[in-house]
This record gives C-alpha cells, sequence and structure tokens, in this order.
C-alpha cells in the first residue's frame, strides 16, 4: 500500500514551512512527497528541494494560477492508485493515519475523497458555526456513517481542495479549466447520481486542520 503526499503551494514560505512540520508530526500512512509549486520563482524552488529533500515540480515558469496548478497536481498524479493532497496552508491539529481513511476509501466505492475538517474561515461559516453548518443552511444534506471502526460524514455538496485522500477513480477525471474550476470539478462529479464526498470523523468533532493562510494569493479559483 502506497499513499503518496502532494503538497501544492504558490510562494508562502512560512506557510509551508508550518504545513509540512504538522504533517510529519502528525500524518502517518505516506509513503513520499512531492510539492507542486505555482511560485514561478526558480530560486524559490531550489531552497524548496534544499529544505524539503523532496522533488519540486513547476506549474509554468511564471505563476498560472489554481486551476493550472490543480492541472499540475493531476499530472503528478498520474498512474497513482491514491494521493493524500495537501495545499500549503493547511496545519494538522492531530494524529491521523492516512490508511484508515483508505479502509473505508477502499471499501465505499461511491466515495469521491475523505477531506479532513477545517475551522470555519468564511463569514458565513463563522455566522452559522462551521463548515457544515453554513452547507447544511444552503440545502446540503450530510449523513454520519461508520462500519464500526471507522466514523465519516457523507454528502454531496462539494469536492473541496481542503486536505483529502483522493482515489484514482476521481483522479482519472479531467480538471477544468477557467475560473471556479473547484465548484465545477465537483458538479461533473456528482452527475452520478451514487457519488459522495466524505468528511473524515463524527459530527462535532473538532477540525483536524487549521488553514492559516491570511489570503488567497492565488488567482483563476
Amino acid at each position: 500500500m502506497t499513499i503518496p503526499l502532494i503538497v501544492l503551494g504558490n510562494g508562502r514560505q512560512a506557510c509551508i514551512l508550518r504545513t509540512i512540520g504538522s504533517i510529519r508530526d502528525h500524518l502517518k500512512g505516506v509513503t513520499s512527497l512531492t510539492i507542486v509549486d505555482d511560485s514561478g520563482d526558480p530560486e524559490y524552488r531550489r531552497w524548496l528541494e534544499r529544505e524539503f529533500l523532496t522533488e519540486v515540480v513547476p506549474v509554468a515558469d511564471e505563476r498560472a494560477g489554481y486551476w493550472q496548478a490543480m492541472r499540475a497536481v493531476w499530472r503528478a498524479a498520474a498512474g497513482c492508485a491514491r494521493i493524500f493532497f495537501w495545499e500549503e496552508d493547511f496545519v494538522l491539529s492531530e494524529p491521523v493515519d492516512a490508511s484508515e481513511l483508505l479502509d473505508v476509501l477502499d471499501t465505499h466505492p461511491h466515495l469521491t475523497q475523505i477531506a479532513l475538517l477545517r475551522q470555519p474561515w468564511f463569514g458565513n461559516e463563522r455566522a452559522h458555526g462551521g463548515l457544515i453548518e453554513a452547507l447544511e443552511v444552503q440545502g446540503a444534506t450530510f449523513e454520519e456513517r461508520t462500519d464500526g471502526r471507522h466514523h465519516w460524514i457523507e454528502h454531496r455538496a462539494c469536492f473541496t481542495g481542503n486536505p483529502s485522500l483522493i482515489p484514482e477513480r476521481t483522479l482519472r477525471q479531467p480538471w477544468p479549466d477557467g475560473s471556479w474550476s473547484e465548484s465545477r470539478f465537483g458538479r461533473r462529479l456528482f452527475r452520478d447520481k451514487a457519488a459522495r464526498g466524505a468528511y473524515w470523523g463524527r459530527r462535532g468533532d473538532p477540525p483536524r486542520v487549521t488553514h492559516i493562510g491570511a489570503e488567497r494569493t492565488g488567482h483563476d479559483y
């Protein structure tokens, strides 16, 4: 069993130091690290290689934006049975064993991903007390599931670029170009009426990851 880790970044050195430090402290079960970099800065990429002793894949010669960066992630994941995907500004705050998420993903082929819940970030999420609660106000439904050992929460609300385990069946779907690519990718996945996304854990569990990016520095989301 191999679970490659792919971290996507766009040049925020302080963020990626904290993020990869937290992953090394708390995430079990991943077998390799690849950094996909959209900084457009060759010197920064050389720093990444020295600091983390790993392969760094440039998105383009210059900063390209989110949808092109996600296409680079998909290319880096080609041939993988699954990946753990992580953006550079999410700090893991407690132990997570990726092999446990994989147990659920492999035995529930209708799942498009299993994501780690973050804290409420946007204004509507803070107003309603959480990410899930804000999506419920918009009409999404969430169902707690268990196999007796693991717990997760299924939904059809969205595909998220927040930290998540993503299977090959999702990676085979091409990433769209242009604005709002994440939302459009999710809508395409959910054309399959059986498809569900998932958040790891029980309803009411505290967030396992903390979004630390003070602002979006990328573009073409």
